[in-house]
């Protein structure tokens, strides 16, 4: 549940951890959260199979001594005020990502998508996907835009997206929780595939998704019974990735929260959409 006490910031000193750097403060500061500062140097020490040996000629302490005084200094002015732990681990970062964040208790995981510019943004960066799917705590991921917004000091507008799989009840709790936290507004919304609008004849379509919209009213009413809560729920046909980003960019949500980790659903339900998704929103993204 939120009441974030360990985050974790993985960095390779880019722009984007800069550029992700307030948002990190902003949640340390208003959970008065330890923030860990990971950074994984990869060094490859050896040949490829069937190539032939060389003495290396690579200064492998220089190197780690560089990442190391470079991990110091990183963002030392903006962060004074947390004194963050700061990390260094050799080795491949997503493995050390989920080991330290196993080990140590981390309950957030911050992290840029490092998908700018023209065709970037339609990817998500490798380490980003590897943590998405192998760690357990939730994973903060900013807005997938050439510009993101700034950092708030706490949620207004927080958007949950909703299917009907059975940790659902879970994730709307958690939401609520934050958005309490926050004092945030909460908002639910929930993508039908099944009734996109086609284009040309629709004899029948119509009923169909009739009874589709409703059947999707009362089975989230359930859900919103169970969890005891009463919030409004925008229900939309069409691609979830779309329907998502189409209702955060309406109800300007400065915060989306979504399910991940589970990628056995059927088409079309969230937890399959989720890098979609975190591609196509217009604000950050905590999944859980």
């Amino acid at each position: 549940m939120p009441g974030f006490k360990h985050i974790l910031f993985p960095v390779d000193f880019s722009q984007q951890n800069i550029g992700i750097a307030p948002h990190v403060f902003c949640l340390a500061r208003r959970y008065r959260a330890k923030v860990t500062l990971l950074h994984a140097v990869e060094i490859s020490s050896g040949s490829y199979p069937g190539w032939p040996v060389f003495e290396p000629t690579i200064d492998f302490t220089g190197i780690a001594e560089d990442r190391q005084s470079r991990l110091d200094a990183f963002l030392r002015d903006e962060f004074r005020d947390l004194a963050p732990a700061r990390v260094m681990r050799e080795g491949d970062p997503a493995f050390h990502i989920r080991e330290f964040a196993e080990k140590e208790g981390v309950d957030l995981i911050m992290m840029p998508t490092h998908g700018y510019g023209p065709y970037r943004r339609f990817l998500l960066g490798s380490v980003t996907s590897k943590v998405l799917h192998d760690v357990k705590c939730p994973v903060w991921t900013s807005a997938h835009v050439p510009e993101p917004p700034g950092a708030p000091a706490a949620y207004q507008r927080v958007l949950c997206a909703l299917d009907y799989v059975p940790e659902s009840l879970a994730l709307l709790r958690w939401a609520a929780l934050l958005a309490c936290e926050h004092g945030a507004v909460l908002k639910l919304v929930h993508a039908i595939p099944a009734a996109a609008v086609p284009g040309g004849l629709d004899v029948e379509g119509g009923r169909f998704r009739s009874f589709l919209f409703e059947q999707a009213r009362e089975r989230l009413a359930g859900l919103q019974k169970e969890a005891g809560t009463t919030v409004s729920t925008i229900i939309q046909g069409g691609e979830v990735a779309g329907v998502v980003r189409e209702a955060a960019e309406k109800e300007k949500a400065d915060l989306l929260v979504i399910g991940r980790g589970v990628m056995r659903e059927l088409l079309g339900r969230m937890r399959t959409n989720v890098y979609s998704i975190i591609r196509e929103s217009p604000c950050p993204v905590i999944s859980v």
